[in-house]
Formats: structure tokens, sequence, C-alpha cells
């Protein structure tokens, strides 16, 4: 009997003398260089993103003062003396000679209620109750 030795063949030594391995070779060099790229594209986009970030929190620090600088001219133009001055001598507005009073025949509008932690404090419990001796003596003497 005759026995047929079965030959194993091996895929890394074929590999190896394969024509294909400068293929092979390129794309891992690839896959090495994109694995590397990702990090540093993760970086710029972050780095990219804070500038922004602090681009966008100087604007609005910006709008701020701004928004600080009209309220000042708002409360500035509200004095009742720039009022006055601004009515004199932009109107020409001038006090009355004659102050004149007109009655209305409605009646007064009614004060505001306000809650009652606001009013003042009604003094309570000025009357205290008898003590137990007046009460005794009270009651034994009509």
């Amino acid at each position: 009997m005759t026995t047929a030795h079965r030959t194993t063949r091996h895929f890394l030594p074929e590999l190896l003398r394969s024509p294909s391995l400068p293929t092979l070779l390129i794309i891992s060099a690839l896959a090495i260089g994109v694995a590397a790229l990702v990090p540093l594209v993760g970086s710029s986009i972050a780095t990219t993103t804070n500038g922004n970030v602090d681009r966008l929190e100087r604007q609005r620090f910006d709008w701020q003062a701004r928004v600080q600088e009209r309220e000042l001219e708002v409360a500035a133009s509200a004095g009742l003396n720039r009022i006055e001055t601004a009515a004199r001598e932009e109107l020409g507005m001038e006090e009355p000679e004659e102050t004149r009073y007109v009655t209305v025949p409605v009646a007064a509008p009614e004060p505001r209620r306000l809650p009652a932690r606001y009013l003042p404090q009604s003094p309570q419990g000025t009357e205290s109750e008898p003590a137990l001796w007046e009460r005794f003596v009270n009651w034994a003497l009509p």
C-alpha cells in the first residue's frame, strides 16, 4: 500500500515570497499614518472650537459693555434736573405764574391693599388675661 503524503502549505512563506508584499506594506503604512493623524485632527478641531468660543465670549463681553453704557445714558437722561433743563432750554418751557387747582367730582381711588407682612404691626395682647389669684378674688368677692 502506498500512502500519499499530504503536503501542507503555509500561508506566511508564500505571502513573503509573493509579489503582493509591497502592496501589503503600503497598505499597513497608510493605516498606521491614518491612525497617527486621528489624534492630530481631533486636537486641531478642539483648538479651533476653543478659539471660536474665546472669540464669542469676547463679543459677548463687548455687547454687555455696550448695554451697560446705554443703561447709564438712560439713567442719566431720566434725572429730574436734566428733564427740567431740557424743558427750559430745548422746549422753551417756563414755570407757571399762577397755579390753579381743579376739583373733580369723582370718588378717590381705594388705597392699595398690601399683604399683612408689609403693614405696620398692631399691638397684640395689650390686655392680658387676669392672673389666677385675680380670678379667685373676683369670684370670692361679688
